[in-house]
């Protein structure tokens, strides 16, 4: 399971809203364009209008809508 911390110290996950299952580092999800990227970490929303973002094998940073994930707090 990928997780992070956000802005405010709370721990979060990254959840595939298409499944709502965590992702897991090195799971291949695909884009809103169809591309199929592996990802492999991310950062919590950094502020409170944030959104964070995921990080890919590829060495690209995106938002996680991109991939229809968000970032959730851990219970």
């Amino acid at each position: 399971m990928i997780t992070s911390t956000d802005h405010t110290g709370r721990a979060h996950y990254l959840k595939n809203v298409r499944t709502a299952q965590p992702v897991e580092r090195g799971q291949t999800l695909e884009t809103f364009r169809g591309e199929q990227l592996a990802i492999i970490g991310g950062r919590a929303p950094h502020h409170a209008a944030s959104t964070g973002r995921v990080w890919t094998d590829t060495g690209r940073e995106y938002f996680p809508a991109v991939f229809g994930c968000t970032w959730e707090p851990m219970q």
